[in-house]
């Protein structure tokens, strides 16, 4: 899973060490920003805790689900093979024969005559996801079989919550863009070829390989995913509960480089524009936290109530200043106003949301705050 700040690497390089040394005397354990799941996986495998994730983003909440509310491991896959087959039986028509003709004609080359053939022929179905990204970010079968695995999930709620998270993540995996989901490679001499090699990933593959990784996860109590923002879920935290926080450090909502997952997840996608094929604006979650004008107010408003109701936390942070207009030492500093506060920082590889190689690498070493809070 391609995913901006991704906490899974730091995991096992301090803030695993974190969860343990708080995890042994709270109650609940919340996610406020739980973004690819990786954290409240993590705590939902290996602590007998409730845990509560949320994000404003769908697919976020989707990842979330698929193993803190579920307590069983899933060894059939008879289920995937139904799935699989009716979404097949909604390919009939020209216009998956014609997808299907063109994958089979990919590797002839000409990728800029390519795209362009992809761009028409996918401009011409009602297929949600194929209209929206077929010939830019998916190759035309590679998105019919996403619409149609979409269209044809599981009516089981366990199977269900599995199958969408596979298809979010398979579409992660081969989704033809650099990192993220901003703007997809273009069909030149110098981004054609990773096109072409997105285009040629195995989508039915890619799926079934993340069901088996999914089902082989589940929560040791069961907990709950929620589209929520942060700051109107903490008021439901209580004392001796942890919250986890990772607030975003981008200056430009995360909803512009996960749109692609966020219309996978939900299904639908209204008109889209521009070079990244984005959805209205209306349609795309906004947080103050991405503002420079309210990021450190809200967060101050997150940390002040989480004070009140008695809640330990910790939190997570670029040491450096952060594009949002907050550093780490204005997380210390507001920490600090309200709680005592166990400090350590660890190097870590984030995310440049792509990069472009003139003025900066995809992925850069940086030193992240790792902060232990506990109530006065």
């Amino acid at each position: 899973m391609k995913y901006m700040g991704s906490k899974k690497s730091m995991l096992s390089n301090g803030l695993g060490e974190a969860l343990d040394r708080s995890i042994g005397e709270c109650n609940r354990v919340f996610d406020l920003f739980t973004g690819s799941g990786a954290v409240a996986w993590h705590v939902a495998q290996h602590y007998e805790r409730e845990v509560i994730a949320s994000d404003l983003q769908a697919y976020a909440v989707a990842l979330a689900a698929s193993v803190i509310e579920r307590t069983e491991i899933l060894n059939s896959r008879r289920w995937v093979d139904s799935w699989f087959q009716r979404a097949e039986d909604r390919q009939s028509g020209d216009f998956p024969s014609l997808a299907r003709l063109f994958q089979n004609q990919l590797k002839d080359g000409g990728i800029t005559e390519k795209a362009s053939r992809a761009k028409e022929l996918c401009s011409s179905t009602d297929f949600p996801i194929t209209r929206a990204y077929g010939g830019y970010y998916f190759s035309p079968i590679q998105a019919v079989w996403l619409d149609t695995l979409r269209k044809s999930l599981p009516n089981n709620r366990v199977h269900r919550k599995i199958g969408l998270a596979a298809l979010i993540i398979a579409a992660s995996q081969s989704a033809a863009s650099p990192g993220h989901t901003a703007q997809p490679f273009k069909p030149n001499e110098t981004a054609g070829r990773y096109l072409m090699e997105a285009w040629m990933r195995d989508i039915q593959f890619l799926v079934r390989r993340a069901v088996d990784t999914l089902s082989k996860k589940r929560a040791m109590i069961q907990g709950k995913a929620c589209v929520s923002d942060a700051n109107e879920l903490a008021k439901q935290v209580s004392e001796g509960d942890l919250v986890f926080l990772d607030p975003p450090y981008s200056g430009v909502h995360y909803s512009r480089f996960y749109h692609v997952l966020e219309t996978v997840a939900v299904g639908k996608v209204g008109e889209i524009s521009g070079n990244g094929r984005y959805p209205p604006s209306s349609e795309r979650p906004r947080s103050e936290y991405s503002l420079r004008t309210r990021s450190k107010t809200v967060f101050d408003d997150l940390l002040r109530v989480l004070s009140e109701k008695g809640a330990s936390a910790i939190v997570t942070f670029p040491a450096d200043a952060a594009s949002n207009g907050m550093s780490g030492e204005d997380v210390s500093v507001l920490s600090g106003q309200y709680f005592d506060i166990e400090e350590a920082k660890v190097s870590s590889r984030f995310s440049t949301l792509g990069g472009d190689k003139k003025h900066r690498d995809a992925r850069q070493n940086a030193t992240e705050l790792i902060l232990r809070l506990s109530p006065r």
